[in-house]
């Protein structure tokens, strides 16, 4: 069995940097909708602290399976969002040079591929909550499922479709496979921004947002790349 290449989080993230540095309202317009939904979540996790610190805590009923498969879905939900996001993203490093509209942050949800994008994005999160249930590390199939929204952004992009929707979660966990760790560690890297998030109250979203994004698909696009370079 062939070494994998290793693909080095520190040219990953110059590529981010220089792409955000030269385009940086295409990214903006890319992930705005993320950008909201994290200070949304950022202003949550500080109302929840400053709850807690005065003696209040917050209950949810989770006691019936309703309450699961509402969980999923809005999980899903908000999987797509990103998904769509990142795509957008994928949109402006195939078109560096063409100015995106906001609609494109949203693509996930036009009318054409709504059902299948969300149907893709549930599948995923079924999966996920399963493998939780067998008290499997949940995490490692995190990164093992994480390529997904790149396969099928791909087909999108050649007007081609696989046979059945488990089939890019197949892709994903085929191409990841020795890349766990990799990408455990790139997205280990990015704790002091995930911070700096809470502490600003979700301000610094602004940036970090389409940062981080843009570091995960400028990834994605190296992981393919070795992927397709060692089927030659």
């Amino acid at each position: 069995m062939t070494e994998l290449a290793a693909i080095s989080s520190r040219r990953v993230k110059l590529t981010a940097k220089k792409q955000l540095k030269e385009h940086f309202k295409n990214e903006i317009k890319a992930t705005w909708p993320v950008i909201l939904m994290q200070m949304v979540q950022n202003l949550l996790l500080l109302l929840t602290i400053g709850l807690a610190v005065f003696g209040y805590r917050l209950a949810v009923d989770q006691s019936t399976g309703d309450w699961y498969l509402l969980r999923t879905f809005f999980s899903a939900l908000a999987l797509l969002f990103t998904w769509s996001a990142k795509w957008a993203i994928i949109d402006t490093f195939q078109k560096p040079d063409v100015t995106i509209g906001w609609s494109k942050a949203l693509q996930g949800f036009r009318p054409q591929q709504v059902l299948t994008s969300f149907l893709l994005a549930f599948v995923q999160k079924i999966l996920l909550f399963f493998w939780s249930l067998l008290l499997f590390p949940v995490f490692i199939k995190v990164f093992s499922y994480s390529q997904t929204y790149y396969a099928y952004k791909m087909d999108l992009l050649f007007k081609k479709q696989q046979r059945s929707l488990t089939d890019y979660i197949t892709i994903s966990k085929r191409v990841m496979n020795g890349r766990k760790r990799e990408l455990f560690l790139l997205e280990l890297s990015f704790v002091g921004w995930h911070c700096l998030t809470i502490v600003t109250g979700g301000l610094a979203c602004f940036w970090v947002t389409p940062y981080l994004n843009v570091c995960r698909v400028v990834y994605s696009t190296q992981v393919f790349a070795h992927a397709i370079e060692e089927t030659k």
